[in-house]
This record gives structure tokens, C-alpha cells and sequence, in this order.
């Protein structure tokens, strides 16, 4: 198999970022659609949750079971990677983080109605931006990882297994920094926000 083939199917290139993309704008979307389901129960478990998180004093445990969560799901869709039908599986998981944040927020300007915006910002915002960043570069990762399967398979080509590990690997370690950076973020400056969300009038 060429180094070109190579280059373009084990680094990141844009056309598999732009299906993420795609992916989670729709599932973003369709979560907006799906508002209109909205009753009194989502709205009492949002103000229930922030008033729960509000008073969580004490962050180890709570940043523990982030991080622990956080890392079971990069695995979950790196292993989704190792098989030739994960495509699929990925396409789903990343369109459902799309669905949930566009729910998320149309819960919040439901919940709060202009103050919902301020929500969004504070407390929603700093934890779906570094989500996000993990879950599109294990996605991507693990796609790709999918898509070698599949060429060399039907190709009937040696596995170049030192280019295909060093590149899953970094993207590894890279996710589990942010997940941890995540996890410390959730349990610490995202709780004192959720306490700043509660007292704007």
C-alpha cells in the first residue's frame, strides 16, 4: 500500500471531520425538534440537577466519576474502531451527542426563558466544548482506524501495524488529557458557575 494512502487514511483530513460535523448538526437539530416534547417532568429534573450540583461540596468524588465515565467512552468508541461494522455504531453515537445538545438547550430557554440563554453559556458551554473535542478526535480516529480495516480486508493487504499504532495511540493519549482536563473543569469550575447561574436574577 502507497505512504499516500497511508498519509490520508491514518492522519486527520477533512472530509471525515466534516461528516462529524454534519453528524452532530443534525443530531444537534433534531434535538431542537424534539423540544417541542418538553413537559414539567424535564423541566423539574433540570432544576433539580443544578440545585443538587449547587450544593456538591465536596469535588474528588465527583471528579473521579467524570473522568471514569469520560474514559470508558473514548474506549468504548476506539474499540467500535477495531471492527469493520463501527462506522455505523460512531455515526450513531456522535449524532446522539448532537441530539442531546441541542435538547440541552432548548431545555434551558424552556426551563429559564432569557436567563436559559445565560445557562447555556455558563454552564452547558464549558462542558460541550470539551466533550466535543474528544469525542471528534476519537471519532475521527476511530473511523479511520474502521476505514483501514475495511480497505486492507477487501484488499487483502499486510496491516502496517507500527503506522496504524502510533497514530491511534497519540489520539489515545491525547482524549484521555482532555477528558481528564474535562473532569476537573466539570467538578470544579462548572460547579461554581452553576452557583453564579443561580443567583442571576
Amino acid at each position: 500500500m502507497n505512504k499516500r494512502f497511508y498519509h490520508g487514511l491514518l492522519h486527520k483530513y477533512k472530509n471525515v471531520y466534516i461528516f462529524i460535523a454534519i453528524l452532530i448538526s443534525a443530531g444537534f437539530f433534531m434535538g431542537l425538534f424534539l423540544s417541542r416534547y418538553i413537559d414539567n417532568t424535564d423541566i423539574h429534573s433540570l432544576s433539580s440537577y443544578l440545585t443538587t450540583i449547587n450544593e456538591v461540596n465536596d469535588t474528588y468524588p465527583a471528579f473521579v466519576n467524570q473522568f471514569f465515565i469520560g474514559i470508558l467512552f473514548i474506549l468504548l468508541v476506539f474499540f467500535l474502531g477495531t471492527s469493520i461494522i463501527g462506522i455505523p455504531l460512531i455515526a450513531f453515537i456522535i449524532f446522539t451527542k448532537g441530539l442531546q445538545i441541542g435538547f440541552s438547550c432548548a431545555l434551558f430557554v424552556a426551563s429559564y426563558q432569557l436567563k436559559g440563554i445565560a445557562g447555556i453559556a455558563l454552564t452547558l458551554a464549558p462542558q460541550v466544548i470539551l466533550d466535543l473535542l474528544a469525542t471528534c478526535l476519537i471519532a475521527a480516529s476511530a473511523i479511520q482506524l474502521s476505514m483501514y480495516l475495511i480497505y486492507s480486508s477487501s484488499n487483502r493487504e499486510r496491516l502496517n501495524f507500527k503506522l496504524l499504532i502510533n497514530s491511534v495511540l497519540n489520539d489515545l493519549c491525547i482524549c484521555f488529557v482532555i477528558v481528564l482536563i474535562a473532569a476537573y473543569v466539570k467538578s470544579t469550575l462548572v460547579v461554581e458557575l452553576i452557583k453564579l447561574f443561580r443567583l442571576i436574577g
